[in-house]
């Protein structure tokens, strides 16, 4: 049997097999009814290339369990005969199972008390697919220990026959599947249009017994942070309905008013509710003051899901220690971060040990020929754990059926392809991350073009995998998880998701991915620059790691909207002093609903010199529209509510809100570091450039065009035609790795003519390969 592992190899962790490192990228090809003896050339042609870590799907006879009358196969059967075809067409191919540990519809149905139960005390009608295409009853704990134990004996029975196997040597890992389309979410809402809500059930109560057992220790500690003097462990309160307005509601009245405010009065019907203020929020908050239990049952929902994958994980450790383990989870992008299970509990799978890796599909948005595809993970967070994330990356292509797929994305040609692939790949490879082809049509990628670029992308992979990988990134964008239960999903999706899209890749430089509690690591990075996006929810020792270590090097931070806003440790929980307290200047908080729009003057600090005096800053003022789920655009109306605003003499004036002139962003010297705080959720990446420069930071280039940089390699995928100027961080000798072609030698800066969409990667080492 192979050892496979996560080991760090110049630098950086990376897959490791028997010693020997392998780079991005590896592949999956998707065939739904099983692999084919004709895609046999195709898998060749791929290994050739230099692919040579594949993903094949494979569940349990469990979950599958065939019909020989129609001659259906059942679940071990057919993944030996993929395994089998596989390593036929590509001898030295190494093989990680994407294993779908689901139960069976027949278990499903016939455990009732293992599924989802609503306040009705009934479930709910659902189609998982990794349980199968029919309608099952209701859907099944993913928290339930039944299922466990019975995937459990099904999975022995797997490897049981998995090791006759001629092939089973090749074997290098397990990628765990379940859920919905595999990524271990609940396909369904857990509060319905009816008013009846979730989860009632005892595989849930159990798991959520245990999460506050481990968050509050005694009940008399559960009962006064929650402001129930009756509260218990073993029956702990589910949110009602009511609730919960503020994941879903108070955005929908909001955006309503916006929408219907000038029919008031004349329309008959028509009431708005601009400034929607209910004791279960404040604003897009939840009243933290006296819905802690509200939070504290979203969290233990997404630990719940954690915790089954981290079981699931010490099942196969157990049998095979030496092989590799992932999963789905961790999405912080075009996920639920509420009803879906799959977000908050990611560190708790990191630091579990018995988990190498977790995955997840690129966003769906901007995908086209000079947009980017932003990620769902904060993967900096990964390698301080010895972990990897893998990005799945399934890159459409103009070889796409049905046509709308192609048209969604702008994949005409082969060359809009190639142009999109080199972008995939540039990000993998410069933010080291692994990631994996999905060929989900089955023949995306069957292109001699295409087969040729995959080759010459494996050379400089693996060129890239013999020199130093430390990354040397000047700038961390910082995130919570714990905050994403403190605020409706709409906030959420708009800061965590829509800004990385919109502008977070195109500042100039490139950024690493962190959650707020590295912040106290030795082993983090110094930064010049720190970006807090949604830090909302922080005790008073994460504010004071955060400050201790941008106090380190003398760092600038840039906080954002309402760092802080949140201190279980404070005499208030939810309190602006809290927040004042964070970034160190005075502010003033507005409990009704404004306009985010503020201006500033490039003239009146350096720190604003690359700002434009006419623009409106404090919104996305770009496109971001689905490539998937075909919308004009996902981005919803601009407001805050509440809203803050900087009121402190001492600080210094960056930019004033257009509609009442109170102060959006101000700075201060505040011990040893520099902080910066915006009052508005987002802000565009021109200005963020120019406090990154303000701050040490190296810029690339300047202008709105996606830059994947490190220490060895620069990148730039145009956003339209027209000439650029690249910046190295020293003179080098740019070397265009498709081309193979110097730009110059021992040159600080480089001009070059792009049309949109175009990529171009230039090695700075010197070297030709």
């Amino acid at each position: 049997m192979p050892n496979a592992k996560i080991e760090r190899y110049n630098g950086q962790p990376s897959i490791m097999i028997d010693g020997v490192p392998y780079p991005p990228m590896t592949m999956l090809v998707r065939e739904t009814t099983g692999y084919r003896e004709d895609q046999k050339d195709y898998f060749r042609r791929l290994g050739e290339a230099g692919l040579k870590i594949y993903y094949l799907s494979a569940t349990t006879r469990w979950n599958r369990p065939g019909n020989p009358e129609t001659g259906e196969l059942d679940g071990i059967s057919c993944a030996l005969r993929d395994i089998n075809i596989l390593m036929d067409a590509v001898p030295d191919a190494w093989i990680i199972l994407r294993l779908n540990v689901a139960p069976s519809a027949e278990w499903v149905n016939s455990h009732p008390e293992e599924q989802v139960r609503f306040s009705d005390g009934a479930s709910r009608p659902v189609i998982c697919t990794t349980v199968g295409k029919t309608v099952l009853d209701g859907m099944h704990s993913l928290c339930s220990k039944a299922w466990i134990r019975d995937a459990d004996k099904a999975l022995q029975e797997f490897f049981d026959e998995l090791e006759q196997s001629p092939y089973f040597q090749r074997i290098v890992g397990f990628f765990l599947c379940a859920g919905g389309t595999s990524e271990w979410y609940y396909p369904f809402r857990i509060q319905t249009e009816d008013g009846a809500y979730a989860d009632f059930s005892e595989p849930f109560r159990q798991e959520y017994e245990k999460f506050l057992r481990e968050k509050y220790g005694t009940v008399e500690e559960l009962r006064r942070v929650w402001k129930m003097p009756d509260a218990t462990f073993e029956n702990p309160k589910i949110p009602t309905f009511a609730e919960r307005e503020y994941v879903f509601d108070v955005d929908k009245k909001i955006t309503h008013a916006l929408f219907h405010w000038e029919e008031v009065g004349r329309t008959v019907g028509v009431n708005v509710e601009m400034d929607s203020q209910e004791p279960v929020h404040f604003g897009v908050f939840l009243n933290a003051n006296g819905y802690a239990h509200v939070a504290d049952f979203y969290t233990a929902w997404h630990a719940s899901t954690a915790h089954t994958i981290i079981q699931f994980g010490q099942i196969l450790k157990k049998r095979y220690p030496n092989l590799l383990v992932g999963a789905f989870y961790g999405s912080f992008g075009c996920t639920s971060y509420f009803d879906g299970s799959t977000c908050s509990g990611t560190l708790r799978i990191l630091d579990s040990g018995v988990v190498d890796f977790l995955a997840a599909p690129g966003v769906y948005n901007n995908r086209e020929p000079g947009g980017v595809v932003a990620q769902r993970e904060m993967q900096d967070s990964f390698r301080l754990r010895n972990s990897i994330y893998v990005c799945e990356d399934d890159s459409r292509t103009h070889r796409c059926k049905p046509w709308m797929q192609r048209d969604a994305m702008a994949l005409y040609t082969v060359e809009d392809s190639i142009n999109t692939l080199k972008r995939d790949f540039a990000r993998d490879l410069c933010d080291d991350i692994q990631g994996w082809w999905f060929d989900m049509g089955g023949d995306w990628y069957d292109d001699d073009d295409i087969i040729d670029l995959f080759r010459r992308q494996q050379k400089v992979a693996d060129y890239s995998y013999s020199l130093d990988r430390t990354k040397k990134n000047d700038i961390a964008v910082i995130y919570d998880a714990e905050s994403v239960h403190y605020v409706s999903r709409q906030t959420s999706k708009v800061v965590v998701d829509f800004f990385r899209t919109s502008d977070l890749h195109r500042i100039g430089a490139p950024v690493d991915w962190y959650f707020h509690n590295d912040m106290e690591r030795d082993d983090m990075p110094d930064y010049k620059l720190y970006i807090m996006l949604n830090v909302y929810h922080l005790t008073d020792a994460e504010r004071d790691a955060i400050h201790a270590k941008a106090k380190r090097n003398g760092a600038t931070v840039l906080w954002m909207y309402a760092p802080g806003f949140i201190n279980p440790d404070a005499p208030r929980v939810m309190d602006v002093a809290n927040i004042e307290k964070t970034i160190g200047m005075k502010v003033k908080v507005t409990d009704k609903t404004h306009f985010p729009h503020f201006r500033v003057d490039p003239t009146s600090h350096p720190i604003l010199k690359g700002a434009t005096a006419s623009r409106r800053y404090g919104i996305i003022d770009r496109d971001v529209h689905s490539n998937v789920w075909i919308e004009k655009s996902v981005l919803p109306p601009d407001y805050c509510n509440p809203g803050f605003s900087v009121d402190d003499p001492e600080a210094v004036v960056l930019g004033r809100y257009c509609h009442n002139g109170e102060v959006s962003m101000a700075m201060t010297q505040k011990d040893g570091f520099t902080s910066v705080y915006c009052a508005t959720p987002v802000l565009r990446s021109d200005m963020i450039a120019s406090i990154a420069e303000y701050a040490g930071c190296h810029l690339f280039l300047h202008g709105d065009d996606v830059i994947y940089a490190n220490e060895n390699f620069v990148t730039i995928h145009a956003k339209d035609d027209g000439k650029r100027t690249i910046w190295f961080k020293k003179p080098c000798s740019p070397y265009e790795v498709y081309e193979k072609k110097f730009y110059g030698h021992n040159v600080d800066h480089i001009e070059v003519d792009l049309r949109l969409g175009e990529t171009k990667m230039w090695s700075t080492t010197g070297e030709e390969f």
